[in-house]
Order: C-alpha cells, then sequence, then structure tokens
C-alpha cells in the first residue's frame, strides 16, 4: 500500500501523471545464442550446429535450464539462469564457451541482444496460402514494418 503522506507534493502529482505502469524486471535472466547457415534443414541444423553448441554450455555456473528451437537455416538456444546471477556475467560466461566451437559450414554462433521477456511487447508472423515468401517479405518490409513505426512509442521497431 501506498502511504501518500510522507511524500512531498510534487512527486504526487507526478506519480499520478506516470503514463505507464513502471514495475521492475521480475523476468529470469536469459541468454540466447542463435546461429544461421542458410539451406541446412531443421535436423540437420540440429544435429551439425545445436547439438555440438549444447554440449559446449552444459555445465554453465548457474544455469537452470537450456532448451533449443531448430527451424530452416537458424538455431537458437535459450539458456535461463538462477536469480541473483548477473546478465552480463552470464553472457560472458557463454560467449566464453561459444568462441571455442567449432562448426561447420563457417557457421559462427552469436548472442541476441541483451532483453527482457517483459520487454517483448509484440511478434507476429507473416503466413499466405496465395504469397510466395519473397512476397511476405517485400509486404513486412514495405508495409508492415513502417506502419508499426507509426505507433506512438514505436520508434525502434524493427
Amino acid at each position: 500500500m501506498l502511504h501518500f503522506a510522507s511524500w512531498p507534493l510534487s512527486d504526487i502529482y507526478s506519480w499520478t501523471q506516470l503514463a505507464i505502469d513502471a514495475y521492475p524486471d521480475i523476468a529470469d535472466v536469459t541468454v540466447q545464442v542463435v546461429t544461421q547457415v542458410p539451406g541446412l534443414a531443421a535436423e540437420e541444423i540440429e544435429q551439425q550446429i545445436s547439438i555440438p553448441i549444447e554440449r559446449a554450455l552444459n555445465g554453465l555456473p548457474g544455469m537452470t535450464v537450456m532448451r533449443s528451437r531448430n527451424s530452416f537455416g537458424i538455431s537458437t538456444i535459450i539458456l535461463v539462469f538462477e536469480d541473483g546471477v548477473d546478465d552480463y556475467w552470464a553472457r560472458q560466461r557463454v560467449q566464453e564457451r561459444i568462441n571455442d566451437v567449432e562448426l561447420p559450414y563457417n557457421a559462427v554462433p552469436g548472442l541476441n541482444p541483451l532483453t527482457s521477456p517483459t520487454g517483448e511487447i509484440y511478434r507476429y508472423v507473416l503466413e499466405s496460402k496465395n504469397h510466395d515468401l519473397r512476397e511476405l517479405t517485400d509486404l513486412n518490409k514495405w508495409v508492415v514494418i513502417p506502419r508499426l513505426k507509426q505507433v506512438m512509442g514505436c520508434g525502434r521497431c524493427q
């Protein structure tokens, strides 16, 4: 419960004018390792890319969950760490491990930008039975993204 009696009047006014709810990020510390190898099927990505990276990452201090998602041409490995582990410390440990992994096809694993699940506002997928991938890509690039960027507060949408 908030006790306004001890707050200065200017603070109370400012608090009542906030346009958003401000709350701490309570999400787990998460690091994502992404590797792109165009042309490989999901099974090949898993066998030749994801599994060697997972072996290298196994046993990281403070890691509680490791899961991977493989699709055509891309491997995503998600690592979740214990409460209290520093984001930058976790990312450094992961980067150290993936630097030593040797992968075929000159594949180079990298870390996704430091973000939090609470910062993910919206994701979408464009699907169509009538349009091919090139047409959907053009639609996304020239119609959907510009319209999303017009939304107030969404200047960083990509």
